[in-house]
């Protein structure tokens, strides 16, 4: 009986173990199952998040090259500003030289106006004592 006894109680301890490995086994399930559904949320986050990456990038694409047409764009302007602007310095310079010499021929008009009075003056005098040196003209 001693030997039945023994044995029992090894039978006990080994049902006992079993019990702890099915319990053990159990609990690595559960925590498998929670592991395999923890890497699933985390496989779509980052299926999200890559999503997410490659909108911006792309985003980001649209946007350096509306930036680059933007400037293209602004290089035109600037250019064609900066011819305009050459253009419009040289029309100002020969504007400016048109009127210099406009003024200097009207000042040689107005000396020319004086000197022309001056001697229509001095010739209308000169008329005026020839006449009066004539026979028959009014003595004042």
């Amino acid at each position: 009986m001693v030997y039945d006894r023994a044995m029992l109680q090894d039978l006990d301890s080994l049902a006992a173990r079993i019990g702890q490995m099915v319990q053990f086994t159990r609990q690595l399930q559960s925590e498998r199952t929670a592991l395999q559904a923890r890497l699933k949320a985390l496989e779509q986050e980052r299926n999200a998040l890559r999503d997410q990456l490659e909108r911006r990038e792309a985003e980001y694409q649209s946007m350096a090259e509306r930036l680059e047409r933007h400037q293209t764009e602004v290089d035109a302007v600037r250019a064609e500003a900066e011819v305009s602007q050459a253009e419009l310095r040289v029309n100002a310079a020969r504007y400016q030289a048109e009127c210099e010499a406009a003024r200097h021929s009207l000042q040689a008009s107005r000396e020319a106006t004086t000197r022309l009075r001056s001697v229509a003056g001095a010739a209308k005098d000169r008329i005026d004592t020839i006449l009066m040196r004539l026979p028959g003209a009014p003595q004042e």
